[in-house]
């Protein structure tokens, strides 16, 4: 027979070991700077004429409402899953919405006009429709 195995104890103090450590991850930094990069971006966009959208206080609230909670789920829940010891798996996450987040400021970028490469524009569906609709309007 064997004896069964305790679940780690998990309180408060490790908890807050864990979450001051998440300054020194270069994933979480990254994270953080690419949410804040896709928010000016997004808020950008309405600006430019060549955008369809305008600056609007119920969209931009919706998104920055949104930001805040997988900012809040990654604060929270990284340093729980660091001291459980699958601080690779909460990389993954981050490394997942970065990509996310990656591909929102592409959009953005190519939403204000700025010029990006084809084989980005063909790649990204919202591009993509926007290249589509300015061709039949020649």
């Amino acid at each position: 027979m064997y004896a069964p195995t305790t679940a780690p104890h998990i309180g408060f103090m490790e908890w807050w070991v864990a979450a001051e450590k998440l300054t020194e991850n270069p994933w979480f930094t990254t994270f953080i700077i690419i949410i804040l990069v896709d928010l000016a971006t997004g808020f950008l966009k309405g600006f430019f004429k060549s955008s369809n959208e305008r600056v609007n206080s119920t969209t931009g609230r919706q998104g920055l409402i949104k930001h805040t909670v997988i900012a809040g789920i990654a604060v929270i829940f990284y340093p729980l899953v660091d001291c459980w010891g699958l601080a690779n798996y909460a990389n993954l996450f981050l490394m997942f919405f970065i990509g996310q987040y990656g591909i929102s400021i592409v959009e953005n970028l190519g939403i204000m006009g700025i010029p990006l490469p084809n084989w980005i524009t063909d790649n990204l569906e919202k591009l993509r429709n926007r290249s589509d609709n300015s061709e039949t309007k020649k």
